[in-house]
């Protein structure tokens, strides 16, 4: 087993090399959700704002008060454009995140195959030595009962 211990070490660094990326992965999932939930968040306190204002203006509004309402209004859709932009970038970093967690539990994937195929070459190995020897000391012991 000992020329299956470089891939033990492969094995082993790749898996940590795996567990940064799972963790790295998560971290950025649940940034894309908080970035989800912010944009969401703002899409609704607009939704609503206008409301508030087709029903402000269906009594009749101040002009100052009208200027107001459109100013912030004009402020809120910057504000969503921004998160927008944002967003898109942590889709970016998500898809990224992805791949190089895929990427990694490839690399696992393949060192495990190669390690389970040595080992099962080992075993081979060691097996055929072992029949080999049985059949040796078989012979042997037919040999003797003969000569006796």
């Amino acid at each position: 087993m000992e020329n299956s211990s470089p891939l033990i070490t492969l094995c082993s660094l790749a898996q940590k090399a795996l567990d940064q990326a799972t963790n790295h992965l998560g971290q950025i999932r649940q940034s894309h959700t908080q970035a989800e939930e912010q944009l969401t968040m703002l899409l609704n306190y607009q939704r609503e704002y206008r409301d508030k204002l087709n029903n402000t203006m269906t009594g009749g509004i101040a002009a100052n008060t009208w200027q107001n309402y459109q100013q912030f209004i004009g402020t809120l859709e910057v504000a969503i454009d921004q998160h927008r932009r944002q967003l898109q970038q942590w889709d970016q970093r998500l898809n990224a995140a992805v791949n190089q967690w895929q990427d990694k539990q490839q690399r696992l994937n393949a060192y495990q195959t190669l390690q389970t195929r040595a080992s099962e070459q080992q075993r081979s190995h060691e097996n055929k030595m072992d029949q080999k020897q049985n059949d040796e000391f078989a012979q042997r012991s037919a040999y003797r009962k003969k000569m006796l």
